[in-house]
């Protein structure tokens, strides 16, 4: 390109006006394409090219001038192509800058580069030279700004053109072969801004060489490019947005919206605003949700200290890049760092994960560049707008604060409850100084310990050694403590933060002094809501207002003295009172302990007895709580107290090695102090302890121990005369109650903890090999309480452990001691109705009622048996024989005896049925009773068997369940020839000795015998237990396992007895004889 026409070109500028000034948007009609826009708007003054010779117009230009032509048209000179040659240009340009209006600079270049050099392949790459790279938006490529042939136009500013690519110097294979074709004609120039920056790069790739035109227009390009790039490129202020953010807003309004408006308009991922405070060397991050101080910045640290932008693609590559602050998504970044006018702050911008790009751009960062100034500016308007509000707060909180201490004053002169006078002063006092929780700990009367009378926030009361912590150095200094941090504090205890997940901070401890100027208490408040420190003006308000408090606090101690006198008179004369009423024990010593407890005014009172069978404390009556059934006689202080048979104060138990933790662990209840003394009969034994815990107002003293001694004198009568007037009116059986059911056992409807049964025990009592000849005494007793728990008897029915122990005591002691028909037996039967409901899965076939019914039967069903059976006693004419003639002898006579014992009112588990169900239940007990008399026994198997095989048994009619409930008793009732062998064996031998008993009387009565059995001299035991096998057991047992498949065992068991027996016969075993 020859110099003259380089001249020319920079000369045809417009004297860098705005050229969009002279442009219009061009109609879209035919008659108006853009290119017909008049140029003498855009078109330079004549003289400006004086040196390229006068002009004239040239024919494509003659419709565009406006002026007349006037003089005579001379031969066109070189000059006048040039100039028409530029003018031709220039049209191009202004359809370039017409079309970057509309859609973008970059494609408005490629599209007009690629019509005028008729090129294959144009591409636009802007510079983001603080990324390092080039990036072209309109086919989202990047590639380095200083690498290959792109990177060289750029770095170097000048013009690459060339016919063979892979020939040029600068030429990178591992980028260029990218990009460009090898054999093709490829020019790369680059374009600047009105600076003379390189702000980006644009290549064509053409089939064809280049022309000396395409030479002339890239040139003319970059002339035209770079003069009016301060108004292409200039990227507009958001000004909405602008004055949006620089109104005045308090710091936690402006975030969220400045926040998310920028990363709206951005399109990015998360928007941060960084700063940091040089003076305090504190760095600060805000987002849309949270404000936080972190301990490193990453990336944001960078910028903000070397006040540097950084604009990278990939986050993980930039200096100071921290995972847990930056993230460890891959994804690219900007930062625009500020600083404010006083220079005392820098703030930074940060935009993370350009989501439509892989990067945000030279116009991103543009934007960013010119918006940054306005943030800072927005964020110290807020910081300063935001501290002016806060000591406009301040000082209406001031105000507020005096006038509620008047308010304060007043409520406190009237106020002598000292529970709702605390409730009042930590409430104001909260309020006041704005704090999160508060506490008011009071100094305990021997002066050792601090106690909480009342706190918010907190879910237990706090009692601390006087010495101990911030509060305890506020007693012992009797000075104000103001604590910024605590943490920072050495006197701080974090023990309570630990175990509540409580985040405590600031505190404010202030004495309060009595009017003896002794401290008292102390008011704590902790953590301002604000999340500040507490402020001087707090201090000074807190100190006034617990003047306050310290003289109401006085006067509410000496009002409460004088209540507690005359209740503990009163208590005395309602204990008097009481002890002369002839109510039950236990509600007369529950008179006494609720007296006691007011007296001496405790939040617990229990009253304990000794069980010396055991070694252990049984709680007898507890007044406000709950407690362990038992505790260790040897621990704790109360073991102490019973040890030394003397009376216990102490205050603070936790520090006592005596006291016994356990208890608070389990029942979650907090002893803070404790009073009490052992009960002493009149042989001077101990037989129990009265236990006060927590006295309200204060600690326990002296004078309280005294009372509480005499107190216990008046519960040891009262269990005294208890003690008689039971053995009087129940015998043996209250003793047995106290013996194997703790007193707060007695109303529950579970087993009793001493008549529970060993896992040992219970699978023995749950199979067929239990052998009830094995079992004796209360072990007895306990099976049953198990057996009928088992199916949840006792809970269902609402039945007590006191009234079912009293209902089993007083059934087994109607049994007689016969060899077979006895309490063993009855055990016997009663566990194996419960086990073969459990193994034919009855107890899902029967209802409650049903099973209940069964259960009860089993147990009363041989009730006071004299051994004799229904033959005997009626040949032998006894007075059952006679009163029960042509019944069910024996039978009919247990059904009386069940009926006695349980309509006794101390022995009715059936209590809690309504009327029709206790007579069904007697119905239903007795027809399962009298269906043992052996003379029903063959009717009853027919009926079942005829209507099983016929099809016709149907749990759904009442009938086939009554049958089938006599069936399963029945084959109970003779249960022992099912069972292994070896238990058959025994219990043949026991039922024979009670056969040979009867027969023995009948000899002596003259009678003849009613059953060979009965021979002691002629016994053949195998034979007979064949034939009762045979003809009796086998029959029954068949079809009760045709009603209950699952007890087919049973039926094998019983034919391999059978089998056994056969084989003693063959073999002439000397046992058959």
């Amino acid at each position: 390109m020859s110099s003259q026409l380089k001249a020319a070109i920079k000369s045809f500028t417009r004297n860098g006006k705005n050229p969009f000034a002279s442009l219009h948007k061009p109609s879209r009609s035919p008659d108006a394409p853009h290119e017909r826009v008049h140029h003498y708007v855009v078109a330079p003054p004549p003289n400006r090219y004086s040196k390229l010779g006068p002009l004239e117009d040239p024919p494509m230009a003659q419709p565009q001038i406006s002026m007349p032509i006037t003089e005579p048209i001379s031969a066109p000179t070189e000059a006048d192509y040039t100039q028409a040659k530029l003018l031709k240009f220039d049209h191009k340009m202004e359809k370039f800058l017409l079309e970057a209006t509309e859609t973008t600079v970059w494609e408005a270049a490629e599209e007009i580069i690629s019509s005028v050099t008729n090129s294959t392949d144009v591409i636009y790459w802007t510079n983001i030279s603080s990324s390092g790279v080039l990036y072209s938006p309109v086919n989202d490529l990047y590639v380095s700004n200083n690498l290959g042939l792109l990177g060289s136009a750029c770095s170097t500013r000048s013009t690459i053109m060339t016919d063979t690519p892979t020939q040029s110097k600068s030429y990178d294979s591992n980028i260029d072969s990218r990009l460009f074709p090898k054999d093709l004609p490829t020019a790369i120039f680059p374009v600047l801004n009105f600076r003379g920056k390189a702000v980006g790069v644009i290549s064509v790739v053409k089939s064809q060489p280049f022309r000396d035109d395409d030479e002339q227009f890239f040139a003319f390009f970059q002339h035209k490019f770079q003069i009016y790039s301060r108004w292409i490129l200039d990227v507009p202020l958001q000004e909405p947005f602008i004055l949006d953010i620089l109104q005045l807003h308090q710091m936690s309004e402006l975030i969220p919206v400045m926040t998310q408006r920028i990363q709206a308009f951005f399109n990015c991922r998360a928007c941060e605003i960084w700063s940091f405070d040089r003076n305090k060397k504190k760095y600060s991050r805000y987002t849309e949700t949270e404000t936080t101080e972190p301990e490193t910045c990453g990336i944001a640290g960078n910028a903000l200290d070397n006040e540097c932008v950084i604009n990278s693609i990939n986050a993980q590559t930039v200096e100071g890049y921290d995972p847990v602050i930056d993230g460890e998504i891959q994804e690219s970044i900007i930062a625009i760092p500020v600083t404010e006018a006083s220079n005392r702050f820098v703030f930074a911008t940060v935009l993370r994960g350009s989501i439509n790009r892989p990067l945000f751009n030279s116009d991103d960062e543009a934007t960013l560049r010119k918006l940054a100034p306005f943030i800072a500016l927005a964020l110290t308007n807020a910081f300063s707008f935001s501290k002016i509000q806060f000591e406009f707060e301040r000082s209406a909180e001031e105000r507020e604060g005096l006038a509620a201490l008047l308010e304060v004053a007043e409520i406190l002169s009237g106020q002598l409850d000292t529970e709702r006078l605390c409730e009042i002063i930590m409430e104001k006092g909260r309020y006041l100084t704005k704090a999160d929780r508060c506490s008011l700990f009071l100094v305990s009367q021997t002066r050792d310990h601090l106690i909480t009378s009342f706190q918010r926030g907190l879910k237990d009361c706090i009692d601390i050694p006087i010495t101990k912590g911030i509060v305890g150095r506020t007693v012992t200094e009797a000075k104000v403590l103001n604590i910024a941090d605590a943490y920072e504090d050495p006197n701080f205890d974090n023990a309570t933060d630990l175990q509540t997940g409580y985040r405590t901070k600031s505190i404010l401890s202030v004495p309060i002094f009595n009017q003896r100027g002794e401290v008292m208490g102390v008011t704590e408040m902790i953590n301002k809501n604000d999340g500040q420190s507490f402020s001087k003006w707090d201090t000074n308000l807190i100190q006034i207002f617990n003047v306050f408090c310290g003289i109401s606090l006085e006067n509410a101690r000496l009002y409460k003295e004088s209540l507690d006198m005359t209740s503990q008179l009163r208590s005395f004369f309602g204990i008097s009172f009481s002890l002369a009423k002839t109510e039950d024990t236990k509600k007369v010593c529950s008179e006494i302990l609720r007296n006691a407890r007011r007296a001496l005014d405790s939040r617990r009172a229990s009253i304990f007895l000794i069980d010396e069978s055991d070694s252990v404390f049984t709680p007898f009556v507890i007044d406000g709580g709950k407690l362990p059934i038992s505790l260790p006689l040897e621990k704790g202080i109360i073991g102490d107290c019973v040890t030394k048979k003397d009376g216990v104060i102490c205050n603070n138990p936790y520090s006592d090695p005596r006291f016994n933790r356990t208890v608070d662990q389990k029942s979650g209840f907090k002893t803070v102090s404790l009073c009490a003394t052992p009960i002493i009969d009149e042989k001077g034994v101990a037989i129990g302890v009265i236990e006060l815990v927590n006295r309200i107002h204060g600690s326990f003293r002296e004078r309280d121990l005294k009372l509480l001694k005499s107190i216990a004198t008046f519960v040891a009568v009262t269990l005294e005369n208890s003690k008689l007037k039971g053995i009087a009116t129940l015998g043996n059986t209250e003793i047995e109650i106290s013996k194997y059911i703790l007193e707060p056992e007695r109303s529950l409807t579970e087993i009793p903890t001493k008549l529970k049964l060993s896992d040992e025990e219970k699978n023995k009592c749950s199979s067929l090999d239990f052998s009830a000849l094995d079992f004796d005494g209360i072990t007895m007793v306990k099976m049953i309480f198990y057996q009928f728990t088992k199916f949840n008897i006792l809970a269902h029915f609402k039945i007590s452990s006191e009234t079912f122990f009293r209902f089993v005591y007083a059934i087994r002691k109607t049994y007689n001691s016969v060899p077979y028909h006895n309490w063993v037996h009855a055990c016997d039967v009663t566990e194996y109705v419960s086990y073969e409901l459990k193994t034919a899965k009855a107890d899902e076939v029967y209802t409650p009622m049903e099973l209940f019914a069964l259960l009860t039967s089993a147990v009363c069903h041989d009730a006071n048996h004299d051994g004799f059976n229904n033959i005997y006693n009626l040949k032998a004419e006894t007075p059952l024989g006679i009163l029960f003639k042509d019944q069910s002898v024996m039978e009919t006579h247990h059904c009386s005896i069940a009926i006695g014992v349980l309509t006794k009112e101390e022995c009715n588990i059936f209590a809690s049925l309504e009327q029709s169900d206790v007579k069904w239940m007697w119905n239903t007990i007795i027809k399962l009773i009298l269906a043992t008399d052996m003379a029903h026994h063959f009717k009853l198997v027919k009926t079942a068997t005829e209507l099983v095989d016929g099809n016709e048994f149907d749990f759904k009619k009442d009938d086939c369940r009554i049958l089938s409930m006599q069936l399963l008793l029945k084959t109970a009732d003779i249960s022992n020839v099912s069972r292994p062998f070896t238990l058959a064996d025994r219990w043949c031998d026991v039922l024979n000795e009670e056969f040979f008993r009867q027969g023995d009387n009948e000899k002596k009565q003259g009678i003849d015998l009613t059953s060979p059995l009965n021979d002691r001299e002629n016994s053949d035991k195998p034979k007979s237990q064949i034939g009762f096998y045979n003809f009796i057991c086998i029959p029954l047992y068949q079809v009760i396992a045709k009603i209950f498949p699952d007890l087919a065992v049973n039926l094998n068991s019983l034919k391999s007895n059978l089998e056994v027996w056969k084989a003693m016969i063959q073999s002439n075993n000397p046992q058959s004889k």
